[in-house]
């Protein structure tokens, strides 16, 4: 199940990084936003564990856009609320409920050269079933904590209704260990979780101006 954080944590990260990159073309000064977010995830891990998570969850934030004389910069607070199904490929089953709180800020030059970073914390309640050898099964329930953040800065590049924008980006995540007991009497480890994720890439697009009347 500690796999499993990780991938929640990117979920709910990505849909701040969107809200980033739309605020960035936008234009009122303070702005409540609101965003469902669906993710499927086959996982295979290093200890040779497989398992299937399907993430459902609701995020929700405020913001303020603040204008300056060569640069614009956004400043927000979001909560976010996911519930993950997991399947485990040896047999058993289990569910996470993820609560996180965080902050997010961007910078974007006139230049095109934008920097937007992000921070948040986690509380993962979850609940695991699983299939013991013996043939029977137990179930647990144990509460962790998980914070992370992440930096990413790029370009834009444009030209008339095309633009590029390479950039570099940075995340980090550590969830906390936990013991916690079985229905069956046995004893479970949750070992502390770590990620950290370089990525680089280049984003297009090109904007499409429609006409008013026939």
């Amino acid at each position: 199940m500690a796999a499993v954080q990780p991938l929640v944590f990117d979920a709910e990260l990505e849909s701040v990084r969107e809200r980033l990159q739309a605020r960035k073309m936008a234009g009122r000064d303070d702005s409540l936003w609101m965003t469902q977010y669906n993710t499927r995830n086959n996982v295979s891990t290093s200890a040779g564990a497989e398992f299937k998570q399907t993430l459902g969850g609701l995020i929700m934030g405020i913001d303020r856009l603040s204008q300056y004389e060569k640069s614009s910069g956004t400043l927000g607070a979001f909560f976010s609320y996911s519930h993950s199904n997991i399947d485990f490929s040896r047999g058993g089953e289990g569910h996470v409920d993820s609560y996180s709180f965080g902050a997010y800020a961007g910078l974007q030059h006139e230049s095109g050269f934008y920097l937007d970073s992000i921070a948040k914390a986690n509380l993962f309640d979850n609940h695991v079933k699983g299939r013991m050898n013996s043939g029977g099964a137990a179930d647990g329930d144990y509460r962790t904590w998980g914070i992370g953040a992440h930096l990413e800065s790029g370009i834009r590049l444009s030209n008339n209704k095309w633009s590029a924008t390479p950039y570099m980006a940075f995340t980090g995540f550590t969830g906390s260990a936990q013991k916690y007991a079985l229905s069956n009497g046995m004893q479970a480890d949750v070992d502390t979780t770590h990620m950290l994720r370089a990525e680089a890439g280049l984003g297009m697009d090109y904007r499409l101006i429609l006409s008013n009347g026939g």
